[in-house]
């Protein structure tokens, strides 16, 4: 009879040895197991590791073991088959190759003759239920991490800006649940950076550099991601699950950030927004600041404010250093300018004509973002099938388990950057929209969302409808150069009144050729019937579009 000798293998985890799966009980068992069936012990190895994979450190030396002493070591003895291994395609793989190595692995409290065919059923019933026990362990942590995250909890290691903490909770028996809450410390330099890149003045390496300086330790490869990351504005980033899309749902943890900031930010990092160089400093008194030029050398207009008897006094004024003496009040330049903008009043069906262009063209633009949503989505689909073909190689002992656990690492991580590509073209079509929305209401009506707004507001009301500089003279203002759009949404309300109450005729003096006053001169429309009021698009006449919107 051929001597037996056997390597004896003790694996045990943390939470196992609470259990009764102690080394020392293995050992016991195991050892008392060769003395009572005359099998040498060649030796024992003990080892705290998973069992989901074979790449173990202990292991590896149990396998560098049998093959220094190869046809000397014959048995690999284990308490159990979960202690073997608790993945049963990696198991079938690892048998094969001990089997190859003339070495029978054998659990003592479940033995199995692996020549007996009927055996290997129980073999698979062995190896599949701590499988099963590990799969469903993974499932319930899964579906734990996705209700906590739908929640509004992030999970993970804060990001720069937040610390982790525990949510106290009053229920008896149930743990403190994870929270996000801001570092004093770092969460203003993080939204000093978000700030810094929405200005677009400096690069983002620049921006980090900067950071560094002022105290926020981040590194060259992580500020891509910071300023992508949408848990400083308050929300959470769900992946795809089955048949859920993924989506984004709002946090309990408080934004550093507010969610327009973090728009204009990703605007300027995909090149959606033009930067340009601040006009002026911000002041309140002086919204006008850094939109005028001066009447008489075409110099800046400036402001600031003067000290007198009962307060201070804001006045505008040439930034020349020649002697243009160019100055006059604020207060009488912005109540004549809130005039001139209530004398521009966009007619509704007009501007809900314009709008309604804007959203077909919006909707035209995103049918290409459904052509990228299916691309994408024909990605992440070719990306799921990769995992599921190198688990067939896995199991067909082509590749080993680490190197199917490394490609299904890489491809997952691959499948979720995809899916936030999908997840930002799906919004972005609604971000838009609610601007177009957001338009309409400001110019039905601009004087008021200009007087109720606050400085950014008024300024972005200036800016859009009257991107060219602006000239105060004569208690009135001009242009430099009209606002095209402008010319085709919206008629002076005193032309309207004149036109109200006139009829045209054939013989009326009333002629759509003389040109409308406003901002600047009108332009006839040279092609429609003389019968009928028309509105131009373009002050050179090149290009004429009616009211109704016909272009001619």
């Amino acid at each position: 009879m051929t001597q037996r000798n056997a390597l004896l293998y003790i694996r045990v985890s943390t939470d196992e040895q609470l259990n009764g799966y102690s080394p020392e009980v293995q050992e016991e068992c195991l050892t008392r197991y060769c003395a009572l069936n005359n099998i040498s012990v060649l030796g024992i190895y003990k080892e705290d590791y998973s069992a989901k994979t074979f790449e173990r450190p202990v292991f590896n030396q149990v396998l560098m073991a049998i093959k220094k002493h190869k046809g000397t070591v014959n048995l690999l003895l284990f308490t159990r088959w979960d202690r073997f291994s608790r993945n049963a395609g990696d198991a079938y793989a690892m048998i094969n190759v001990l089997r190859k190595m003339r070495v029978e692995p054998q659990g003592v409290e479940q033995p199995l003759d692996l020549d007996i065919p009927e055996n290997k059923m129980m073999l698979a019933f062995y190896l599949a239920a701590p499988e099963v026990e590990n799969d469903r362990r993974a499932l319930n942590t899964l579906l734990g991490m996705r209700r906590s995250k739908k929640e509004g909890r992030y999970l993970g290691i804060a990001p720069v800006g937040y610390l982790n903490e525990k949510e106290k909770t009053t229920v008896k028996g149930k743990k403190d649940k994870p929270i996000l809450v801001i570092d004093e410390k770092l969460a203003p330099l993080v939204v000093w950076v978000f700030e810094e890149v929405a200005r677009g003045v400096h690069d983002l390496e620049k921006i980090r550099r900067m950071a560094n300086i002022k105290g926020l330790p981040i590194k060259k490869s992580q500020i891509g991601n910071l300023v992508r990351n949408t848990v400083y504005c308050g929300k959470i980033f769900i992946s795809a699950y089955k048949q859920e899309e993924a989506h984004y749902v709002y946090g309990i943890h408080q934004p550093l950030i507010s969610e327009n900031l973090f728009n204009e930010v990703q605007d300027v990092l995909s090149g959606r927004k033009k930067i340009t160089k601040a006009r002026s400093a911000k002041d309140e008194h002086l919204p006008l600041r850094g939109f005028l030029v001066c009447k008489r050398c075409g110099k800046p207009i400036t402001g600031s404010g003067s000290k007198g008897n009962g307060g201070t006094y804001y006045y505008y004024h040439c930034q020349s250093s020649t002697s243009c003496k160019e100055r006059f009040r604020a207060d009488e330049a912005h109540e004549i300018f809130k005039k001139k903008l209530g004398t521009i009043k966009g007619k509704e069906d007009v501007i809900n004509l314009y709008m309604d262009i804007l959203s077909r063209e919006l909707k035209a633009g995103n049918e290409q973002n459904d052509k990228q949503i299916t691309e994408i989505q024909g990605t992440i689909d070719k990306l799921k099938q990769r995992i599921i073909n190198a688990q067939t190689l896995m199991l067909d002992a082509e590749i080993g388990p680490a190197e199917y656990t490394n490609i299904k690492n890489n491809l997952r991580t691959e499948i979720e950057a995809q899916e936030r590509r999908k997840m930002e073209l799906v919004t972005d079509y609604g971000e838009q929209q609610r601007y177009i929305d957001k338009g309409r209401t400001i110019l039905v009506n601009a004087v008021w969302h200009y007087e109720n707004g606050d400085l950014d507001a008024k300024q972005k009301i200036i800016g859009s409808m009257f991107p060219s500089k602006l000239i105060f003279e004569k208690n009135d203002y001009r242009t430099i150069e009209p606002n095209p759009i402008l010319e085709l949404i919206a008629f002076p309300v005193k032309d309207l009144e004149v036109l109200k109450n006139e009829k045209v005729g054939d013989s009326s003096d009333l002629s759509t050729l003389v040109p409308r006053t406003g901002f600047e001169p009108a332009h006839p429309c040279e092609r429609c019937d003389l019968n009928t009021v028309r509105l131009p698009i373009s002050p050179s006449g090149q290009q004429l579009i009616c009211v109704s919107g016909l272009q001619r």
